[in-house]
């Protein structure tokens, strides 16, 4: 009789636990470029694990700031914020100085250190975005940011930049969509 009280005991334990494994099974919330919407490029689970262009972390969201942890402890900060019917991801790109003679400001030509992507600003307010994309810009100091309006290519874009001598540190938001399946 005892071995089959016992027997109920652990049955019901490993049932137990068995719904509570199935029941705690994190929910995910994939996001992917909105020109890429089957491409999962973020994925942000409710037990605060996340995923990031392949790479694993742990995540905070507050106060639409998304701050990914790896796991040697090293942050990487975005702005995550709603618009509309899908989110702008604010990704930071650092630029170098390569223009003739010392930036003035904003002034000049900007290489993006690890990579190919640059913006060249002008005196007269002209701005022209990876060799090829042109407009006009609007710098709100105050705000650290900048308002680039294109010439009928792309939406006006708000951007964040940080200016420290020769090193423009960019925010620029990608729109992010939920991931098609």
């Amino acid at each position: 009789m005892r071995s089959l009280k016992t027997l109920k005991l652990v049955l019901i334990s490993m049932l137990t636990i068995v719904m509570i494994a199935g029941c705690s099974s994190a929910s995910k919330q994939e996001w992917a470029y909105i020109h890429e919407p089957g491409v999962t490029i973020l994925s942000l689970s409710d037990n605060g694990k996340a995923e990031y262009k392949g790479v694993k972390y742990t995540y905070t969201l507050e106060n639409d700031y998304l701050t990914l942890t790896d796991k040697n402890g090293n942050e990487l900060g975005m702005r995550f914020v709603p618009d509309d019917d899908r989110m702008l991801l604010y990704e930071t790109a650092v630029y170098q100085y390569t223009g003739e003679g010392q930036a003035n400001g904003l002034i000049g030509f900007w290489q993006e250190v690890d990579g190919n992507l640059s913006f060249e600003f002008t005196d007269k307010g002209t701005f022209r975005e990876d060799y090829y994309s042109p407009g006009y810009y609007v710098v709100d100091e105050e705000k650290g940011m900048i308002q680039l309006i294109y010439n009928d290519m792309y939406p006006d874009t708000f951007i964040y930049y940080h200016l420290d001598g020769n090193t423009l540190t960019v925010e620029y938001p990608w729109p992010v969509v939920p991931t098609e399946k």
